[in-house]
């Protein structure tokens, strides 16, 4: 396995970038030989891509499933664009970062080998940003996504850890919100009116994730009335990184063909 930390200036973000990759193991242990498929995640609220890696050891999981992991660090930006800020995180993740990490390493540029993941706020990116850029992204991975954190009167989900105002500044008030790719089911909806475009989606949370285990409970149900091609991974578990570890072994499954029928429930 190699552990690589990257630099590079981005100029979605006007300022220099450093982003962890893992590769699989060059020795040949695993069967995989680049150009490897490749998984871009997204760490959650007050998380960063090192930190979130070594909790969730996803050196291990490069290694075992033959896949490149890119972590993304996103800064509480729930990666979405900010305009006003010059900090365009959801062209970062749903772009930038792709080319040039395919030009500089030996990554898939095949749509059906990349995908987008994240825990929490990232799962959230993760999913508003596979659908925006569906020619990229191949598969959707949510861990425990935060889908429902705003609502029509503005105001926060109860235990909402984001506070108010950065809430609110962040996703736009309701009016701003609602209709664009920012919004969980106007985005949903649009991509399934072309089905063929349409990513496979992985959806995960804890039985007792008291944040967004209800919210992600509706998403499925939604999905599954619309027909939409997911999986579906609900165990024993809450919303912090013991859960996540658990959930990347069927992630991984359903990510990369290899295993996984019992582990993932077809929605």
């Amino acid at each position: 396995m190699a552990n690589l930390h990257l630099n590079f200036r981005s100029d979605c973000l006007s300022r220099s970038v450093y982003p962890v990759v893992f590769l699989p193991d060059y020795t040949g242990w695993n069967e995989r030989k680049p150009p490897y498929p490749t998984l871009y995640f997204l760490p959650g609220y007050s998380g960063g891509g090192l930190e979130t890696a070594t909790f969730t050891n996803f050196s291990l999981f490069s290694m075992v499933y033959g896949i490149a992991i890119v972590m993304v660090d996103g800064e509480n930006s729930f990666y979405v664009d900010d305009e006003a800020r010059g900090a365009l995180f959801s062209q970062y993740v749903g772009r930038e970062i792709v080319e040039v990490t395919r030009e500089l390493l030996p990554l898939s540029r095949e749509r059906d080998e990349t995908f987008i993941g994240g825990i929490s706020m990232g799962g959230y990116g993760a999913l508003v940003n596979g659908l925006r850029f569906p020619r990229t992204f191949g598969k959707i991975a949510m861990l425990s996504p935060a889908l429902e954190l705003t609502n029509r009167d503005d105001q926060p989900t109860p235990g909402c850890p984001v506070p108010h105002g950065e809430l609110l500044a962040t996703l736009g008030r309701w009016k701003q919100y609602e209709g664009t790719y920012k919004d969980v089911r106007h985005a949903t909806q649009k991509a399934l009116e072309d089905p063929a475009s349409m990513p496979e989606l992985f959806l995960t949370w804890g039985r007792q994730d008291g944040l967004v285990g209800e919210s992600c409970r509706r998403y499925a149900s939604e999905l599954r009335e619309a027909g939409a091609p997911f999986a579906l991974y609900e165990a024993e578990g809450g919303h912090d990184h013991t859960f996540w570890k658990r959930a990347m072994t069927p992630c991984c499954q359903f990510l990369t063909g290899k295993g996984g029928e019992a582990a993932c429930i077809s929605g």
